[in-house]
């Protein structure tokens, strides 16, 4: 099946943007200024128009305890600020600057969330909201926090036509603040409807933490698995409405990536660097 509709986006290539742009992504940085300034350098080097960063440009826990020696969050947000035209927020960045998402998957959030502790916030979260048990403070300044409170959830690129969403995760989970994991068609009913009311052919997202992108398209029958893992550096993006779901800069297992698209062919690669 994979196969299948891999050849037929390839056998579909035609560009569907009318803005010729390299559009440099990258998402879940994790507060390590190194990797990003690879990644940063691997973009100048791909000449890269602009670049967006999909969000969590903060947020350490015991996962990325072998990063520390190249830890600050306040200097990634400096580097992020100074490179990237278009940000938005992860759920990390969220919590770090005591923001409630938007929405919630039906959960209410007390009004002392983040004052409680991480127990407590477990004990009422009914598992259905992360709890951040595991996250350890970092260096953030009070401009540092500013900007994080400023960060959209979502964005519409319209450098390109049609339009471009990015997002942390996926509609209407924006920010990936909630534990539902998208999986079935059901469950990306509200992305497609709100892609097809803004004209939007393309929604790019991060929060996965897996080594290689996956995609979903509108029109997979509903009894197939919604996202499909691309063992390739390479996506031929084609007619339909597609999400892509991209691998983070901080990976787990120290792989640095990237994403590259290019509106003019239609392909969106993968550039990776180990560290």
């Amino acid at each position: 099946i994979l196969c299948n509709l891999v050849k037929n986006n390839f056998c579909r290539l035609t560009s569907q943007f009318s803005v010729k742009m390299r559009l440099g992504i990258i998402t879940d940085i994790h507060e390590n200024f190194k990797v990003l300034e690879t990644v940063l350098r691997l973009a100048g080097n791909a000449r890269c128009d602009n670049i967006a960063c999909l969000g969590d440009i903060v947020g350490y826990d015991n996962r990325f305890a072998g990063w520390s020696f190249s830890r600050s969050a306040s200097r990634c947000i400096s580097l992020i600020r100074s490179s990237c035209k278009w940000v938005v927020a992860g759920n990390h960045d969220l919590f770090a600057a005591s923001r409630q998402p938007s929405w919630a998957n039906g959960f209410t959030y007390p009004g002392n969330w983040f004052t409680l502790t991480s127990e407590e916030r477990a004990a009422v979260s009914a598992d259905m909201v992360w709890t951040y048990g595991t996250e350890i403070p970092g260096d953030l300044k009070d401009e540092d926090m500013e900007y994080l409170r400023s960060l959209p959830e979502y964005l519409i690129v319209n450098d390109a036509t049609p339009g471009i969403l990015l997002s942390h995760y996926v509609c209407p989970d924006f920010s990936g603040s909630t534990t539902r994991r998208v999986m079935k068609q059901r469950h990306l009913g509200d992305l497609w409807g709100f892609m097809n009311h803004h004209g939007i052919k393309l929604s790019l997202s991060g929060h996965f933490h897996k080594p290689h992108a996956s995609f979903a398209h509108r029109h997979t029958l509903p009894f197939f698995r919604a996202i499909h893992s691309v063992p390739g550096e390479r996506i031929f993006l084609g007619d339909d409405i597609t999400m892509v779901l991209l691998p983070p800069v901080t990976g787990v297992k120290g792989r640095t990536s990237f994403a590259l698209l290019d509106t003019d062919s239609g392909i969106l690669s993968l550039v990776h660097e180990r560290t």
